[in-house]
């Protein structure tokens, strides 16, 4: 599995377990390399200046969300479940994990340590996320909409 980033190229083999880190410029070269026991697949792979975020799964409904060190793929923090979407706002990762009850939950995490900033549970119908200077608006299927501060995850009514 090859995931082509702004700086790099990582590629997962999903045999050995096996991430591999490798720089584009000036040439095609290899960085560092990463063993992942476990890990069946890399769901995603999102960037900032500092680290590579990485969705990895063992199953189905469990998995383990890496911040890694773009310059040598040590783990800088690492949140427990399988994620199933991750974008980065603003420099926050915000992450809607899976539980082992098949429940959704939205994290926003610091990008510095992981630690959860705040947590909001969501619905397994939402089709839509739009972010706004302030705010998340998340829609859903049902026709429910939720406005949260994304500040500190507040729901506004």
């Amino acid at each position: 599995m090859r995931f082509e980033l702004t700086s790099a190229i990582l590629d997962f083999n999903e045999e050995k377990c096996i991430l591999t880190c490798h720089r584009k410029e000036p040439f095609l070269q290899k960085v560092w390399i990463k063993k992942l026991p476990d890990v069946h697949s890399v769901a995603s792979i999102k960037e900032d200046n500092n680290r590579y975020y990485v969705a990895c799964e063992y199953t189905n409904t469990d998995g383990i969300y890496l911040a890694l060190n773009k310059e040598t793929g040590t783990t800088l923090w690492y949140i427990p479940g399988r994620s199933l979407l991750q974008i980065i706002y603003r420099s926050f990762p915000y992450i809607i994990f899976i539980d082992e009850n098949e429940k959704f939950h939205l994290i926003k995490a610091h990008p510095a340590d992981g630690r959860k900033l705040w947590h909001h549970p969501i619905d397994d119908d939402l089709t839509e996320y739009i972010f706004t200077r302030n705010t998340l608006m998340l829609r859903y299927r049902s026709g429910k909409k939720e406005i949260l501060s994304l500040n500190d995850g507040r729901l506004f009514d």
